[in-house]
């Protein structure tokens, strides 16, 4: 035994030292993703929190004034979109009879000068484009993804739109602060948010919603093509429902959270990190759903509500 120590006694020392030494780098390592973990957990939600009061300081504080409703009417054909463009105010959006599109916005000021704001339609051949126009936009009203609506700060105006959509008619609805609430839909939609709650219903997909600050609730009850589901906030719970009778391949992924599904799927994670990726039936179509900060369930639509 003294003859095996004596000759490799220095390979030995070695190999241990080189053992603590790469013990203490994982358990730095672990430790300190650990601290970066608790810091997205408990700091991240209430800076997040700080958006809207960013955003809306001067659209919350003291009594505000109603003023008028501004209406509008066009006819839009099935197929055909309609783009609602907003930053401060809300969009709710109800199923509508007949062929035409009727929208209603009414602004709301503490201060402010309401003609600073303008109301913008816009008919073109692929439907109808609607914004709310903040002075110093580039752009007037487009129904482009990066549409600028001009200079709020200083501003105390908000504009809520209340929307009547007809069977078929695309929906691409954004702000930047409020929420959005679409029922009644037969056609696919595309809504996004940055500060706000999102509540969505479509008879037909595909279906795409974006937030960053607030909750997502989708209830998908079909699909008219081959297009998917793709949720995504930062700071809110996603509650997603689909068919009960699905193809689909489906990735959910939360940081500080636990996933829930309805559907024959492994739910993998541990500590606060949760994942669930899968497939439910065939597959094919695409379904995605990832927040940071809350929790995610994936429910079979009622059989009832179809």
């Amino acid at each position: 035994m003294r003859a095996f120590w004596e000759t490799w006694r220095t390979e030995i020392i070695r190999g241990a030292t080189l053992f603590c030494v790469v013990l203490a780098i994982g358990l730095s390592v672990r430790y300190l993703v650990a601290r970066a973990r608790e810091r997205v957990v408990n700091r991240l939600p209430e800076a997040l929190r700080e958006i809207r009061g960013e955003f809306d300081s001067d659209a919350e504080s003291g009594p505000r004034t109603t003023g008028a409703t501004w209406t509008y009417r066009a006819k839009v054909a099935p197929k055909h979109g309609l783009w609602i463009r907003n930053t401060r105010g809300s969009v709710i959006v109800e199923g509508g009879r007949g062929d035409s599109v009727q929208i209603s916005a009414v602004k709301s000021y503490r201060s402010s000068d309401t003609a600073s704001v303008r109301l913008v339609a816009v008919p073109s051949d692929a439907g109808l484009t609607v914004c709310a126009v903040w002075p110093g936009s580039p752009e007037g009203c487009t129904p482009d993804e990066d549409f600028k609506a001009g200079r709020t700060r200083g501003s105390d105006i908000t504009v809520d739109f209340k929307v009547r959509l007809p069977r078929g008619v695309r929906l691409d609805a954004r702000t930047v602060i409020g929420d959005v609430h679409v029922a009644g839909a037969t056609a696919p939609l595309h809504v996004h948010t940055v500060s706000g709650d999102i509540d969505v219903e479509t008879t037909e997909g595909p279906v795409t919603i974006a937030s960053v600050n607030g909750g997502v609730h989708a209830r998908i009850l079909g699909f008219a093509d081959t297009g998917g589901v793709s949720i995504t906030t930062v700071n809110g719970s996603v509650t997603s429902e689909l068919p009960p009778v699905l193809d689909a391949d489906v990735d959910a992924h939360t940081i500080n959270g636990s996933i829930v599904t309805d559907y024959a799927l492994p739910v993998s994670g541990k500590f606060t990190t949760h994942s669930l990726k899968g497939t439910v039936g065939r597959g094919g179509r695409e379904v995605r759903v990832t927040t940071v900060n809350g929790s995610i369930q994936l429910k079979k639509a009622p059989l009832a509500a179809r």
